[in-house]
């Protein structure tokens, strides 16, 4: 019985471990494809930045007198 029930639905299991296999192939290819981008944009100059690279530029200014804050 064992075997007419694996011909029976032997079929759709191997479409459904198909699919997952190029499912990941395509997850798998995406992660590589962000990865590269990500590595392009640190190269390039245009990734992250830390707050530590900002300017200092930290001045205060005092606000009028008809302003709802005394310093900006």
């Amino acid at each position: 019985m064992a075997p007419f029930a694996l011909q029976m639905f032997g079929g759709s299991f191997e479409f459904v471990a198909q699919a997952a296999a190029i499912a990941g192939t395509l997850v798998l290819a995406l992660m590589l494809v962000a990865m590269g981008t990500y590595a392009y944009k640190q190269l390039r100059g245009g990734g992250v930045e830390w707050p530590d690279d900002e300017s200092d530029d930290d001045s205060v200014s005092r606000g009028d007198t008809d302003d709802e804050w005394d310093y900006y």
